[in-house]
């Protein structure tokens, strides 16, 4: 479980508690919006497809 006020991996802003995900080197990296996920993706030309739909939406328990 991540915790809520843990630092985003572009920004350092917290991730609150359903931060966007993804795994790259054996890491999982953590982000608080789409913006700072697409823009990290872009800054190292990483081309993965992002998690299931639906991960990061409020009605989503």
């Amino acid at each position: 479980m991540i915790a809520a006020d843990a630092p985003c991996d572009l920004c350092s802003l917290p991730v609150g508690i359903r931060p966007f995900l993804l795994a790259n080197d054996g890491r999982e990296l953590k982000f608080c919006c789409e913006g700072c996920l697409g823009i990290y993706q872009m800054l190292h030309d990483i081309n993965e497809i992002p998690a299931a739909p639906g991960q990061n939406t409020q009605d989503n328990p």
